[in-house]
C-alpha cells in the first residue's frame, strides 16, 4: 500500500499538538512530537534549554527519532506527523549553526508529499515547561520553517486560524 506522508509543523503554540490528536482517525496514522520527551529528559539533568545549551546533539537526537517515525511502517494510508526531519534543520538555520552532510542529505531524500503549516496565533499562544520560546520567536520560527520546507522543494499549505474542527476538516479535505 503506498502510504501519504504529511507532516503538520509551524511555530511554537500555534496548536499542532491538539490538532494531531483530533486527527488520529481511521486511516490516519499520527505520529507525536518527539521533542517535549527530549526536553524533558534534558531538563530533568539540570539543562533548562538543551536546544541552546547543545543544539548539535539535541538536533540530533530529535532528528534520529523523527526519521525513526518517518520509516515505521503501519497498514494506515496516511502518515501524519507533528514536525518533521526538515523543522530540525530550520532550527538550527535560524540559529546559524552548520547543518550536518548526512542531515541535509537524508533531508533531500526523504520528503513530505503534504506539507501543513499553521501560522502564529497570539490569541492560542501558551509558554509552558518545555515551550520556551515568546510569541515573536515563534512568529521568526514560522517564517524560518516555511523558507526550509521550500528549500526542499515543498508546497506549504497554510491552515487557516479557525475552531479544532473546521482545521480537522480543512486538513482531511486537503490529503
Amino acid at each position: 500500500m503506498l502510504q501519504l506522508k504529511a507532516v503538520l509543523t509551524g511555530g511554537p503554540s500555534s496548536g499542532k499538538t491538539t490538532l494531531i490528536n483530533q486527527l488520529n482517525i481511521s486511516g490516519i496514522r499520527c505520529f507525536e512530537e518527539v521533542s517535549r520527551g527530549v526536553i524533558s529528559m534534558a531538563q530533568s539533568k539540570g539543562i533548562n534549554n538543551p536546544f541552546l545549551s547543545q543544539p548539535l546533539g539535541f538536533s540530533e537526537a530529535l532528528f534520529e527519532r523523527r526519521l525513526e517515525d518517518y520509516f515505521t511502517p503501519s497498514g494506515n494510508r496516511v502518515h501524519l506527523f507533528d514536525r518533521g526531519i526538515h523543522d530540525v534543520v530550520a532550527y538550527l538555520n535560524r540559529i546559524g549553526k552548520e547543518i550536518p552532510c548526512g542531515m541535509q542529505e537524508d533531508c533531500i531524500k526523504h520528503t513530505y508529499e503534504k506539507v501543513f503549516v499553521l501560522p502564529p496565533w497570539e490569541a492560542i499562544f501558551e509558554k509552558d515547561n518545555e515551550r520556551i520560546e515568546n510569541f515573536e520567536e515563534s512568529v521568526i520560527l514560522y517564517k524560518a520553517l516555511v523558507d526550509t520546507y521550500e528549500d526542499f522543494g515543498m508546497t506549504c499549505i497554510e491552515v487557516p486560524k479557525l475552531s479544532i474542527e473546521e482545521r480537522k476538516v480543512f486538513i482531511v479535505k486537503h490529503l
